[in-house]
């Protein structure tokens, strides 16, 4: 493990709550068996991430939630493990709809020939990996056939903006539920959404868009205690 991993790891087993300082250099090295350079590189990263606040010749601290680069895989799981997952699964939810309903619209409006077969070949590869019960595929496969999406809404910030926030959906992952029921009714929703795309119809693929993260919400929700489908 890294040592931001096992820094992040006295973090996710409650052992530094949020606010408490972190332990001073010299004892991170012995615990870790780092060497200096390491573990001040590991500072360095988590607070350009907003996790740490170091004060010099002060100390160093755990930051609130609110200060964390939650588009960060690392820190994005960390959250869930200690935060508010409800709250967070909602927040997820919430900024999906306002890029992906958005990014299905436009993609119905602006799609060409070939960005329709590069989906529809994601649709055929998402059917195999259902039939082999590969979920690590076929969700694999699914974030590819939002890119393929988010390439025909022709913005190019939509595009950069799905692909930042692709990092948090893949850690969520591990609250959902991969089994074969879910992954049939996600590709089922997958299906609808290029329907709309494929015919132009902007209104519909808001639709199948909306009923797809509702799903996803209500799922990960069920599936990790909090109240899943494949993202």
């Amino acid at each position: 493990m890294t040592v931001v991993s096992e820094i992040l790891d006295m973090v996710r087993s409650k052992e530094l709550p949020l606010g408490e300082a972190l332990p001073n250099e010299a004892d991170l090295c012995a615990r870790f068996q780092a060497s200096r350079t390491k573990v001040r590189e590991a500072v360095k990263y988590l607070q350009g991430k907003g996790f740490l606040r170091v004060e010099h010749g002060r100390g160093t601290w755990i930051e609130p939630l609110e200060n964390w680069d939650l588009l960060d895989a690392q820190l994005w799981t960390t959250a869930l493990m200690i935060g508010n997952r409800t709250a967070l699964i909602s927040n997820l939810v919430e900024i999906r709809q306002i890029l992906e309903i958005r990014t299905m619209e436009l993609a119905a409006q602006h799609r060409t020939p070939e960005q329709l077969r590069s989906m529809e070949e994601d649709l055929s590869s998402m059917e195999a990996a259902l039939e082999d019960l590969n979920s690590a595929v076929y969700n694999r496969t699914a974030r590819q056939f939002h890119d393929h999406l988010a390439k025909a809404s022709g913005n190019m910030l939509l595009l950069r903006l799905t692909r930042a926030l692709s990092q948090a959906l893949e850690s969520t992952k591990q609250f959902g539920d991969d089994s074969r029921d879910v992954l049939y009714h996600s590709f089922k929703e997958h299906q609808s959404i290029f329907s709309a795309v494929v015919r132009g119809n902007s209104e519909e693929a808001s639709r199948a868009t909306m009923r797809h993260l509702q799903d996803f919400e209500e799922s990960v929700r069920a599936h990790s205690g909090e109240t899943g489908l494949a993202l």
